[in-house]
């Protein structure tokens, strides 16, 4: 008989789901108390774990602080740009200044099957 492999299971400090583990961004806290992402989710410490799509409200997450249990100072360069990296990629969006604007999913109404399509255009 074989055995199944065991698969990790994490929650987002942000939305609460649990997802895989290698779904997840690992977040630790470097010596100077600013989180920083461990892409390789190998750094030493304690760890918190964020979905790629919640990276962008990490900074206003209350369960990040929760997380580190208060220890943290703030965020640091590098988890920024990784921020802006991540919501392009899985947006399209180039917009950096407020990544607010970007539309992050578009989504088309069907049209009845009637032919009187006059009155449906929107």
């Amino acid at each position: 008989m074989q055995r199944r492999a065991h698969t990790p299971y994490r929650t987002c400090v942000v939305c609460r789901t649990k997802r895989p583990k290698k779904d997840l961004v690992r977040l630790v806290l470097n010596g100077h108390r600013l989180v920083i992402p461990d892409l390789r989710q190998r750094l030493s410490g304690r760890g918190a774990y964020v979905c790629p799509t919640c990276l962008d409200g990490v900074s206003t997450c209350k369960g990040l602080s929760r997380a580190f249990r208060g220890r943290l100072q703030g965020l640091s360069p590098s988890l920024l740009r990784q921020t802006l990296h991540l919501h392009t990629e899985l947006t399209g969006c180039k917009n950096t200044e407020d990544p607010s604007l970007c539309v992050h999913k578009t989504t088309t109404r069907p049209r009845p099957a009637s032919g009187d399509t006059a009155v449906e255009d929107f």
